[in-house]
């Protein structure tokens, strides 16, 4: 005798939703820190405008592994549970883990004091009526993940939960009555014309100087 066929559910529905961003999330995140170890070599001298390209990768991979697992608003489903797509980990992977996702909150995706590494430099410079202060801005050019092995960790931590996540997509796709799933986005970026900013910015380097950054 046949059994009916399980049916998603609204519940399932929306979890689903929620897993397949993460996954797209997560596939970004393990591409750009393999990016990062193509590009990077450990023994090398880099400018400071080369470690920023190298720092975008980091950053990229930081904050979008941090995406899964960080609340989202109008989503009953607001982060991945590791347990719910049937990932364990090791202590150190979940301390690589809850690395990952502290530098998304506090250094990468928001600018915590906590974490920040800024140092602004004045020189006074005497003049005719008054003294000119100078800024010069840096901030910190180093790497999180410029060690290989800690790479290596972090792109194998990587796998292991898109393979839960995938797993865990599998059993709810068996359940769906449709043969695809299209998350739409709910909203659209406003319409700018960009030629009348630049148009604008134009304007306003005239009338004053701005501090220049290094690229």
């Amino acid at each position: 005798m046949e059994t009916d066929k399980p049916t998603i559910t609204s519940d399932e529905r929306g979890l689903l939703n929620r897993l397949l961003i993460a996954h797209a999330d997560l596939q970004m995140a393990l591409s750009a820190i393999t990016f990062l170890g193509e590009e990077l070599d450990p023994e090398a001298k880099y400018s400071k405008i080369e470690l920023r390209r190298f720092k975008c990768f980091e950053t990229t991979f930081i904050v979008s592994y941090g995406r899964a697992f960080t609340k989202s608003k109008g989503s009953r489903h607001d982060q991945v549970s590791l347990r719910g797509i049937g990932v364990k980990l090791t202590a150190k992977e979940r301390a690589l883990h809850e690395l990952i996702v502290n530098l998304r909150q506090k250094a990468y995706a928001h600018s915590d004091e906590s974490f920040a590494h800024v140092r602004m430099d004045v020189t006074h410079m005497d003049i005719p009526g008054g003294t000119f202060a100078f800024p010069h801005l840096q901030f910190d050019h180093g790497l999180e993940f410029s060690k290989l092995f800690k790479r290596i960790a972090t792109m194998e931590l990587t796998h292991k939960i898109i393979h839960g996540l995938a797993k865990t997509i599998r059993g709810l796709a068996e359940k769906l009555p449709e043969s695809s799933v299209y998350v739409r986005p709910s909203s659209a970026p406003i319409e700018v014309d960009y030629r009348e900013v630049l148009a604008e910015g134009a304007s306003l380097t005239v009338i004053g100087t701005p501090i220049s950054p290094d690229v």
